[in-house]
């Protein structure tokens, strides 16, 4: 594996630009002057007082930590739901699931909050990245130019251009884990399939369709249905919009099923054919859900 050379930038005598320290000035073609070695840092004055140190900002969390993020989110959401559940079947008082249901609602908040945070500053950084992505890109578009053009010489555009194609590969791969771990921020619920989230669906819808049924059964006040029900909504349609395109899907193989049988039955389809398309059909639905 060929080692990894950092690049580094200093600013052109002649037209002042800040461009790769190599031998010319990939602008203006003056050159460059040498690197200077960098400047010896004095021992501190034994009467002043040591300055405090400064600590870093705390990186940007991995893929790992993300998804440990993502896993307790998908938990709350889960226990919330399996709650609401036992509400329904009256296997908890009021009292008990309003302290749970506020607990797991808090938990949730905050981890949905450091979700938010996280998310601004991979896409501050991604958008920071892309122009200067962008920017080395230019660069070297001029660079290939002034080469055509005879400008500059071959052996000349070989050494800058190699120093700017090391910073494009490296911005490649930047960008590539940014985008990564965003997306691993969009999937709400961590590790669950459409099958899963389409059955956590069913059970909260279930319990939203019963609500006013235990408040007249007073197994739950107005007050607390009032407080549980916008909430309840919200998940819903957040639950929705995660399989969306898979129950769209559905609906269309299931139409073109009850076709086929129609097909069938009216002695249009041969009961062979019939058999194999309905296979077929049967077992794309339920690849939909995998």
């Amino acid at each position: 594996m060929a080692e990894r050379r950092e690049i580094v930038y200093t600013r052109c005598p002649k037209c002042g630009r800040e461009v790769p320290a190599t031998l010319y000035c990939i602008y203006c073609g003056t050159k460059l002057p040498p690197k200077p070695a960098p400047p010896a840092i004095p021992p501190p004055s034994p009467s002043a007082p040591p300055k405090p140190a400064v600590t870093p900002p705390p990186p940007l969390a991995g893929p790992e930590d993300i998804n440990e993020l993502m896993t307790k989110i998908s938990l709350q959401y889960i226990r919330k739901i399996a709650l609401l559940g036992l509400l329904q079947a009256k296997e908890v008082s009021e009292k008990v699931f309003l302290k749970l249901y506020d607990e797991y609602t808090g938990k949730l908040t905050n981890f949905l909050g450091v979700r938010a945070r996280i998310m601004e500053r991979l896409r501050s950084e991604l958008e920071d990245k892309r122009k200067r992505y962008d920017e080395v890109k230019t660069l070297l578009e001029e660079l290939e130019v002034r080469q055509k053009i005879g400008e500059i010489g071959f052996q000349e555009f070989t050494t800058k251009a190699e120093s700017l194609k090391i910073k494009a590969g490296e911005f490649e791969k930047s960008l590539s884990e940014i985008k990564g771990n965003i997306g691993r921020l969009e999937y709400i619920f961590f590790g669950k399939t459409p099958r899963e989230i389409f059955d956590l669906e069913k059970k909260a819808r279930t319990c939203h369709e019963n609500l006013e049924r235990l408040v007249k059964e007073e197994a739950l006040s107005k007050e607390s249905l009032e407080k549980i029900k916008p909430d309840i909504e919200n998940t819903l349609e957040l639950l929705n919009s995660l399989i969306i395109d898979q129950k769209k899907r559905q609906k269309a193989l299931q139409e073109e099923l009850e076709t086929l049988e129609t097909r069938y039955r009216v002695g249009e389809v041969p009961l062979e054919q019939y058999e194999k398309r309905k296979r077929e059909l049967t077992e794309e639905i339920e690849k939909i859900w995998a």
